[in-house]
């Protein structure tokens, strides 16, 4: 046994399920207080970390994890984000056990030098221990060093400044002159990582483009960094300068790989997280129905707006389990999950185990809903995702026929390969004629279009997302059932 199996439930699935992205995780008491606050590239690996290590832990982080009864987590698009939301947080929650940030020797900050002319034309950034030095622009306090200086290594190679001590004072811009006690270009300007102002080779009006750009980095305005390349691309364009316009365009990559979308800046909470988070789970829904193009009329977004997602697991035909999980506007609801042990077939036989699944759910809607107690099983779902390609589809529609509910749940398979959606375009034309609808629906099986959802968008996220929960939820019940199996088989 694990400290983690000595925690409950649900606290024991949010870390399992933890998102594979960068962000901050904040573990909380009985009390709900906030008592550690942590960033990490990847949340899985290292919120798993406290519970795989835990015996090789510090004292004061093992106690931090036995008084732990649940975990956070936000979200974020890079790992420049997730150090500012850390220090945000730690800022306005003053948690417990984060002893570095209560250390002021510990503190690191991004130093912007001030641009004073004919003395230091040619500021530089520099991280430092503390925000005494007058003459400069300070971001932070930061907890950890090293993640500083990855970032500004990436992004000194999209703009370029200078790093050494030497004297640098502009005399002339026409032509460009400058006053230094060394003229000799460094291994940086070879590198591609400075642009040699001691050697007259930039002067100081473009020099601080580079360095004001990467303040504003910072500052959360990479977006108007980037619309300001592309109007100066445009314009390169039309005047069919397109080698410069191809360099511009080049930079515009560059810096997106840089900062992976920074939108957070020193005054993002969580609060304000979160509201991006609400705000990113709407637009996908959005993109997502705009792009299955289903009849608004049975698809549209609402308060409560409910997929449901159904995969089979099993071994050759073995313990095979079916299972569900729901998504609410977004958000995943692990509450809502439900597992069935797949009882009619001992071969495999995945299109049957699917509609064995889909029947005995669906039997519930068609029941006197006020007799129900399981809350998971009353509400109609929006949209129904089934784990797999044509054949998967077709053989749940059949039972969506089978209870008259073809017209009122929408439905679509998602194959793992390509992320593939397929629908069947003609499914809210099939007749209620019942000596002929069981008919024309299986011709109607032929006719099946395909939906491929803009790469790294919101919609292809909720998809793959409670895809990922179905195939895991569904894997962790069947792995329970084969472990007892081969138990009593000894």
């Amino acid at each position: 046994m694990t400290i983690l199996d000595t925690k409950n439930e649900n606290f024991q699935t949010t870390v399992r399920t933890a998102p594979k992205k960068p962000g901050c995780y904040m573990y909380k008491d009985s009390s709900g207080t906030i008592i550690y606050i942590g960033k990490a590239k990847n949340l899985f690996n290292r919120v798993r970390s406290y519970f795989m290590n835990y015996p090789k832990l510090e004292i004061r982080i093992q106690q931090m994890i036995d008084l732990a009864v649940e975990v956070e987590y936000l979200v974020v698009d890079s790992d420049v984000e997730s150090i500012i939301l850390e220090t945000n947080l730690i800022k306005k929650y003053h948690p417990k056990y984060n002893i570095l940030m209560r250390d002021d020797k510990n503190y690191s900050w991004i130093l912007f030098e001030k641009q004073i002319k004919g003395k230091n034309d040619f500021p530089r950034i520099r991280i430092v221990r503390d925000n005494s030095e007058p003459n400069a622009d300070y971001f932070g306090p930061f907890p950890s060093r090293l993640p500083l200086k990855n970032i500004l290594r990436r992004a000194r190679k999209v703009f370029p400044y200078a790093s050494c001590n030497r004297t640098i004072v502009q005399v002339s811009n026409d032509p460009l002159q400058v006053e230094t006690n060394n003229s000799i270009p460094c291994l940086y300007y070879h590198l591609g990582l400075c642009s040699a102002p001691c050697a007259s080779k930039e002067n100081r009006e473009d020099y601080m483009k580079n360095f004001n750009n990467i303040k504003r980095i910072f500052q959360g305005q990479k977006g108007e960094i980037i619309n300001e390349l592309e109007d100066k691309m445009k314009i390169l364009s039309e005047s069919r300068e397109y080698e410069k316009a191809a360099e511009v365009r080049d930079r515009i990559d560059d810096i997106q790989y840089v900062t992976k979308r920074i939108k957070i800046d020193n005054n993002v909470d969580d609060i304000v997280v979160a509201g991006l988070v609400e705000a990113a789970r709407e637009n996908g829904i959005n993109e997502l129905i705009e792009k299955l193009k289903f009849p608004a009329s049975v698809l549209s977004n609402h308060k409560g707006f409910r997929i449901e997602c159904y995969d089979i697991s099993n071994f050759q035909g073995s313990n095979p389990v079916g299972a569900m999980t729901v998504m609410i506007d977004g958000e995943l609801r692990t509450d809502l999950y439900r597992r069935f042990k797949i009882q009619i077939k001992d071969t495999p036989d995945d299109f049957a185990m699917h509609q064995e699944m889909l029947e005995r759910r669906l039997k519930y809607l068609i029941d006197d809903q006020n007799k129900l107690k399981d809350e998971s099983l009353k509400q109609m779902p929006d949209l129904i995702i089934v784990d797999g390609g044509k054949g998967q589809l077709s053989s749940t529609f059949l039972i969506l026929k089978q209870f008259g509910l073809e017209k009122r749940i929408p439905i679509v398979g998602l194959a793992k390969r390509e992320e593939e959606i397929f629908k069947l375009n003609n499914q809210f034309d099939v007749s209620n004629n019942e000596s002929k609808g069981q008919e024309k629906a299986k011709k109607l099986l032929a006719k099946f279009g395909r939906v491929m959802l803009p790469r790294r968008s919101e919609s292809l996220f909720i998809v793959q997302r409670i895809r990922d929960e179905a195939h895991r939820f569904g894997i962790t019940f069947h792995r329970k059932l084969r472990s007892k199996a081969m138990k009593l088989n000894d």
